[in-house]
């Protein structure tokens, strides 16, 4: 996804209005509406973030970080990789491809102390039919290419939207499903296992931590 597209989706968010509104030729945007819209975006000029829309091989993702540790002070370096299938290699078998990511992110974490945040599909045995009577509730054993990635990480979360996918009206977790987006930290070396509940509205792409008491679905 372009960088633009990215910034589209953070102004929408704080707008509350949807992508389609702004781009829009059929109605014009109020002046109101326009200048919050402005005010949104610019101050994304003030953070250090770099866009790549055009896919980098592990060896370019690791230049590319040891290219802004030399230009800042002690940088904290945060990586999002979008997603792991997607970065090209010279290896044949996925599996193996996986691995060569997985591992140059650990080379980095312990070379410079940046961060990796890797997003990554999961395989297809959540949708098997034995699963629905555990809500379709996913498992590390669901990411794709779990033995190296899930094995490497230092936090592994999965995110859910059991209605939305699901149609699953039944309390989720203790919560409402409606809405839901259900992070399942099934991993963490440092802390608790569980699931963090959010509330969506994937229009404006507005996703915020539930903090009320639980709701019952029905």
């Amino acid at each position: 996804m372009p960088g633009e597209q990215q910034i589209l989706r953070a102004g929408s968010k704080h707008t509350k209005l949807q992508t389609a509104e702004l781009l829009s030729v059929d109605s014009k945007l109020s002046d109101e509406s326009y200048a919050d819209y402005v005010q949104s975006v610019q101050k994304y000029n003030r953070y250090p973030i770099y866009f790549c829309s055009v896919p980098k091989d592990v060896h370019e993702i690791e230049r590319s970080v040891n290219s802004v540790k030399e230009q800042l002070y002690e940088p904290t370096i945060i990586n999002l990789i979008d997603h792991s299938r997607l970065v090209p290699s010279t290896l044949d078998i996925e599996l193996h491809k996986l691995n060569e990511l997985s591992k140059t992110c650990m080379y980095m974490q312990a070379q410079h102390n940046s961060i990796t945040i890797l997003l990554s599909q999961l395989n297809r045995n959540i949708e098997q039919e034995f699963r629905a009577k555990n809500q379709y509730q996913p498992m590390l054993t669901d990411l794709f290419g779990g033995d190296s990635i899930g094995q490497d990480a230092h936090v592994v979360m999965m995110l859910q939207r059991p209605y939305d996918l699901y149609g699953i009206t039944d309390t989720y977790c203790g919560e409402d499903p409606r809405g839901l987006m259900a992070v399942h930290v099934e991993k963490n070396r440092d802390g608790l296992l569980g699931m963090i509940p959010f509330e969506t509205d994937l229009s404006t792409f507005t996703i915020n931590e539930r903090t009320d008491s639980p709701k019952e679905g029905g």
